[in-house]
């Protein structure tokens, strides 16, 4: 909270004193790794980035932070790379989001695409007896055998059943997968 409160008196004092800093001199301190740079890169050029992120990911407000985070991370790290013979700054910056906005995109689509239908069972008519139920089960892991009865059998949602077990929603998708890949072919 320290460093906070220093930063933002060091951008205040920046833009009392006319904002001196030209964007040449931004870039310069920035690829310096210039933590009080960093700070008045985020309040001049983080609205627009917002921008750029939240139109993208209009969808799913709750990853706005997460794409966010990754934009000035890469930023960050990739300062480098910025040519101004091909782009100007903000561009470069606003298209760094987006690119990083659409990657969490493209994560969070396919976890959606892994999510089974409710009514969707591993089980159908011909593995009907409980003792059949064990015996497919018995192949996975106890904590994927666990995963599977909360998902599938008590009707937990992914996110319910990876609490339950202290993991994340992602996690859960990733063993129900990786289990549901053992089942067919036992099967």
């Amino acid at each position: 909270i320290l460093k906070y409160c220093q930063n933002y008196y060091l951008y205040h004092e920046y833009i009392s004193e006319g904002g001196n800093m030209d964007k040449k001199n931004l870039i310069e301190r920035l690829k310096k790794k210039d933590e009080d740079a960093l700070y008045i890169f985020i309040e001049e050029y983080g609205k627009i980035l917002k921008g750029v992120i939240s139109k993208t990911l209009w969808k799913y407000p709750n990853l706005w932070d997460e794409a966010m985070n990754d934009a000035l991370l890469s930023i960050w790290q990739n300062i480098q790379y910025f040519d101004p013979s091909r782009s100007t700054f903000k561009n470069w910056c606003a298209l760094v989001a987006k690119y990083r906005a659409i990657d969490i995109l493209r994560k969070e689509i396919k976890f959606e695409s892994l999510r089974l239908d409710e009514d969707s069972k591993i089980v159908d008519s011909d593995l009907s007896s409980n003792l059949e139920i064990e015996e497919v089960l018995s192949l996975l892991s106890n904590e994927d055998k666990k995963l599977f009865e909360n998902i599938f059998i008590h009707g937990l949602s992914y996110k319910e059943a990876a609490s339950k077990q202290n993991i994340s929603t992602a996690n859960a998708y990733k063993k129900v997968s990786r289990g549901r890949s053992l089942l067919k072919k036992w099967r």
